[in-house]
């Protein structure tokens, strides 16, 4: 990790700016290493899990959070940028996933009323039966990967802190 702080360490002629929340605005060398470790950490994380998911002929992982937020509506079904608000994963090209999925029926787009153009989303069968698979390879390893967090203290302050960072 400390070859990453290089990046984010103040040049030596700048003055750290003053706020009434902090004593100065640059990271400390901890906050520092926090950061660059919850970065690298959930990316390896997403592709061993994308990894797996390959391997046992399944979907990509992007799949799944879209699958799931739309299984999790009911009915109701989701348009495209409720979607989007909800992803747990940053969605490049989120229009070009919908439409994958909805070639591979695992969505249906229906109108949305009143606005011709506006279209709702809802998971079909196939859909629910795809994410039910992923999740058989998916849910163990997040359970492997977050017991190693949980096993080194409390995990409900962990998750506390870190979702004051979610409305930002």
């Amino acid at each position: 990790m400390k070859m990453h702080l290089y990046f984010f360490e103040v040049q030596r002629n700048e003055k750290p700016l003053k706020s009434p929340e902090c004593e100065h605005m640059n990271p400390t060398p901890d906050e520092t290493e926090l950061w660059v470790a919850l970065n690298l950490s959930q990316r390896a994380i997403y592709r061993a899990m994308d990894s797996a998911l390959k391997a046992e002929g399944l979907p990509p992982l992007r799949w799944y959070d879209v699958l799931w937020e739309l299984e999790r509506t009911k009915s109701n079904g989701l348009r495209p940028f409720e979607i989007e608000q909800k992803l747990i994963f940053e969605q490049s090209n989120l229009s070009r996933l919908l439409q994958r999925l909805a070639c591979e029926g695992m969505v249906e787009e229906f109108s949305f009323p009143g606005d011709g153009r506006g279209k709702v989303l809802k998971i079909t069968v196939k859909g629910r039966e795809t994410r039910k698979r992923m999740w058989k390879i998916y849910g163990p390893l997040i359970h492997k990967h977050m017991c190693k967090i949980a096993d080194q203290g409390d995990l409900a302050i962990t998750v506390s802190a870190l979702n004051t960072f979610i409305d930002l």
